[in-house]
């Protein structure tokens, strides 16, 4: 009995260096990773595995938590953040929907690709996979993202995404064209609500309701 403890007490520290090296690891090759711009594809498959949908468009990211995500068919939809606030615009609907940066992606894996803040990092368990890492919440209640596998190239660039949440319904991002650390004007990180469409404000201590 003292032998099989011991041993799951060795496996267990094995495990945990080894999950350690692998944070380190993918810590290092996102460390260079300033901005990024890319077209991108998504296929996003239900639980069974069959294609439901597909879509393109365009990504742009800047550290710290600046994003702009712009789906562009089969219908465009805006998604942007400022780092503070964010910002989700859907034309047809003619709404806009305001978030807390912050609450929203904090606690999801996208957020590792926006900062390396120690604290953030350590709320996931990182594994390094053949082509790249499979990221996860330690926590079951953070967000809706089951998890995030990030795949590199051979120039040890981000070429993919796939993001399996809590459903089971798994969605691939195919970068291409991708441009690293190129300048982006700060502009395209903010958003300006046009007139006539609907707000929904929900920003904590600021929710309302209100039309533009």
């Amino acid at each position: 009995m003292k032998r099989i403890f011991m041993s799951a007490v060795l496996f267990s520290l094995t495990a945990t260096h080894a999950l350690a090296d692998d944070a380190k690891a993918l810590k290092e090759k996102l460390a260079g990773l300033n901005s990024l711009s890319s077209e991108f594809s998504q296929q996003v498959f239900d639980p069974e595995g069959e294609l439901v949908s597909e879509s393109n468009g365009q990504l742009q990211l800047e550290q710290p938590r600046k994003i702009r995500w712009q789906q562009q068919t089969p219908d465009e939809t805006l998604f942007v953040s400022n780092g503070v606030d964010s910002y989700y615009f859907d034309p047809f609907a003619e709404q806009v929907t305001l978030l807390d940066t912050a609450k929203l992606i904090d606690n999801t894996p996208f957020i590792l690709l926006t900062t390396d803040d120690e604290q953030l990092w350590q709320k996931f368990t990182i594994t390094a996979t053949g082509h790249g890492f499979a990221v996860k919440p330690i926590s079951k209640e953070q967000g809706q993202v089951e998890q995030l596998s990030l795949y590199f190239n051979e120039q040890e660039q981000i070429s993919a995404l796939e993001v399996i949440d809590q459903s089971g319904q798994r969605s691939k991002f195919e970068f291409k064209d991708a441009q690293i650390n190129s300048d982006i004007d700060d502009g395209r990180f903010e958003f300006t609500i046009p007139e006539q469409v609907f707000i929904d404000d929900q920003r904590e201590q600021r929710g309302s309701q209100i039309s533009g």
